[in-house]
């Protein structure tokens, strides 16, 4: 196996909480920090009970990221705070999107582990005009270049959009020390996850991994009920099945998260897996199948030509060469 392969191979032992004995801990936190899974490798590591068994410097070095974003999430939690007291003060109950869920939900002085990179919020679109201008007031501006507000004081940014409708079962309404939010159910989170990274990112057919988001969806399986049969039932067509399937089949593969046998059978849904494992492990030869990968996508989402009317021509051809140049956490 490749030393990619190796690190990679140690890097998932230790998120299970069992480290090898003959990981090469420069490479494994290299990678880790790519994929932003450090502070989760530490957290996954410490509650097995195994981090004494890492070398002083790692365990010091993995203590150090981990506390830094402890205290960041800390930020954050204050920040998504501050911000939903002052939407539901103009009575506006916000959707809670990805990592801002287990921030809002963690007690007291614990934070999750997972590293978060932005606080996703979305209102009615009906609100959103005026949950702007509630942002506004606390002081955030939009950031140039990018989806999001932001103050120079804060940890993250802080992305506002219009919920979407969705044919799955509604959020919940949480209220919790005295602020109001509405919380999608666990099927909702997955599919969203899945979507983004799957179709919206290219990933399925650009045959690139979200360790991270990969790890996330298989924590929620963990926590929570999901019913993969009736997520691939809501998906549009056959290629959308497809990605859904190969994403399941990932987390089986790298997680052990149970799915249904079924998801695995088609020979499409197997190639893809083979493909995406492959490049992952093999970055140097597997570099002709992510090139006809990057190729596919684009010709693909040119096609579509998303937004084309709204943004004007030249905005998909950027968005384009923006994600096909920027690797960023992918593997």
């Amino acid at each position: 196996m490749t030393s990619r392969g190796n690190a990679l191979k140690a890097l998932i032992a230790g998120l299970r909480g069992a480290p090898t004995d003959s990981a090469d801990w420069q490479a494994v936190i290299a990678l880790a920090n790519h994929t932003l899974l450090t502070p989760d490798l530490f957290s996954s590591l410490a509650r097995a009970g195994q981090i004494h068994q890492l070398p002083q410097d790692v365990r010091e070095y993995l203590r150090f990221v981990y506390d830094c974003n402890r205290e960041r999430n800390l930020r954050l939690r204050t920040q998504l705070r501050e911000a939903i007291a002052a939407l539901n003060g103009r009575d506006i109950v916000p959707f809670l999107l990805k990592g801002a869920v287990p921030l809002f939900l963690s007690p007291g002085g614990q934070v999750p582990s997972r590293m978060t990179s932005d606080l996703d919020l979305a209102v009615d679109p009906r609100e959103e005009t005026f949950a702007r201008t509630c942002l506004e007031e606390l002081g955030y501006v939009d950031v140039a270049g990018a989806r999001g507000m932001a103050r120079e004081h804060d940890a993250g940014m802080l992305e506002l959009r219009s919920s979407q409708p969705t044919c799955h079962a509604p959020p919940e309404l949480v209220q919790l020390g005295g602020l109001r939010v509405n919380i999608p159910p666990a099927r909702s989170r997955a599919l969203h996850w899945m979507v983004h990274d799957l179709l919206k990112e290219g990933d399925y057919w650009r045959g690139r991994i979200d360790l991270r988001h990969l790890h996330d969806l298989a924590r929620l399986a963990e926590s929570e009920d999901v019913d993969w049969m009736s997520l691939q039932e809501s998906m549009p067509d056959r290629s959308a099945r497809n990605a859904l399937d190969t994403q399941l089949l990932a987390l089986h593969h790298f997680f052990g998260t149970r799915i249904p046998a079924k998801c695995t059978q088609r020979p499409m849904v197997r190639f893809q897996h083979w493909r995406r494992v492959f490049t992952a492990t093999h970055p140097i030869i597997g570099a002709p199948l992510r090139l006809a990968g990057n190729l596919m996508w684009g010709i693909w989402r040119f096609s579509r030509a998303y937004g084309l009317t709204k943004r004007g021509p030249s905005d998909p051809l950027h968005r384009i060469a923006r994600t096909l140049f920027n690797p960023r956490t992918k593997i």
